[in-house]
């Protein structure tokens, strides 16, 4: 019997899963979405990510959050109390923008979406072209001596400097608060070519801080700054996704890319421990057979710890746009998977509430 949902971020061993840190700045809470500023600058985020605590982050699963599918259940149908205007918001949209920074001349040519076999067993994400790039992984603290690492990837934005991930990456969910510390390592690949771009903003919906509504609101983001001011604007410098969040959940040709550290039938070796990146190519489907209270994406791809926060694409090597998150995968009462599927938070009225607060900050 299927009966949790595991999120698929992972942390220090040892550590297992640790409650977000205090917040740097009061947080902000706004129509659908909660936001903290966070102060640590980029020295001081540079002398904090030591090699060791960078490898401990990428290397060390944790046990995932999990919760029974009638626990989500109850926690969508409380976010839809609490966020009733979330509802109304969008269908929202953008095209992908092209690098015109270092990396529009450090990068092999574009492959098309056409060339892109369904893949559901993961392989590396590399020969797809520059487009790649665009995502990379997110380093974090979670508390007290836990470290975690997510995949993570810039996003259009008026600002040119936000980042589009899952929610669970951000913030801890019900009960809990912002995670600290992150920094963003765009096209990583065993090492980070472009630096470590430090998060000044954090932003998720209502729905996973308030709730942990794994069903519509596992979104979330943040704004970036320059590790070095040469670099300018994170969206000029490596290029960044498009999106269209309009609460599609039947989506044809999406290509999903993730660091995963573990997969569904597969070895840590296979996936090279999470050091580089990986890619699933396939249709995504309507989880839930058109259950009004369950339109999550689901698309085959083994997928696990360290994939969380990747983005779901159409388009990919055209005009790439996010139209999911790689969120959770299910498990059986031992916290087992149980089969070879990658689930996505609905991306609708919750992802237009938070880019549409990244457009305005």
């Amino acid at each position: 019997m299927l009966a949790v949902a595991a999120a698929l971020a992972f942390s220090a061993a040892g550590a297992g899963i640790a409650e977000a840190a205090p917040p740097e700045v009061t947080q902000a809470a706004a129509d659908g979405v909660k936001t903290i500023e966070f102060t640590k600058s980029a020295e001081s985020l540079s002398e904090f990510w030591t090699p060791e605590r960078l490898r401990i982050a990428a290397e060390n699963p944790m046990p995932a959050p999990t919760v029974t599918a009638e626990a989500a259940k109850r926690a969508h149908e409380n976010a839809q109390k609490h966020q009733r205007k979330t509802q109304g918001r969008g269908p929202v949209a953008a095209n992908a923008a092209a690098p015109e920074g270092g990396a529009a001349v450090m990068v092999s040519p574009l492959t098309t979406n056409g060339t892109i076999a369904d893949l559901s067993r993961s392989d590396l994400a590399s020969p797809l072209g520059w487009q790649v790039n665009i995502a990379g992984r997110l380093f974090f603290s979670t508390g007290g001596s836990g470290y975690s690492s997510c995949t993570a990837s810039a996003i259009v934005s008026n600002n040119k400097n936000s980042i589009w991930t899952a929610g669970h990456c951000i913030h801890g969910g019900k009960d809990k608060g912002f995670y600290s510390n992150f920094v963003f390592a765009p096209g990583y690949d065993e090492t980070a070519p472009w630096g470590f771009w430090p998060l000044q903003k954090g932003i998720v919906s209502s729905a996973w801080a308030d709730d942990s509504d794994f069903l519509w609101g596992d979104v979330g983001g943040g704004i970036v700054a320059a590790p070095e001011a040469e670099y300018g604007n994170l969206q000029d410098w490596t290029g960044a996704y498009g999106y269209r969040f309009n609460g599609d959940s039947d989506i044809d040709d999406v290509t999903s890319l993730g660091y995963p550290a573990d997969g569904y039938n597969r070895t840590s070796a296979e996936l090279h421990e999470g050091t580089k990146p990986m890619y699933c190519h396939g249709n995504a489907v309507d989880a839930g057979n058109w259950n009004p209270l369950d339109n999550r994406l689901k698309l085959a791809c083994d997928m696990g710890g360290g994939a969380s926060g990747g983005p779901m694409i159409i388009n990919f090597g055209v005009n790439s746009q996010i139209v999911g998150t790689n969120s959770h995968r299910l498990a059986d009462n031992n916290n087992q998977w149980v089969e070879n599927y990658l689930y996505s938070s609905n991306h609708g009225g919750n992802a237009a509430g938070v880019i549409n607060w990244l457009n305005a900050n």
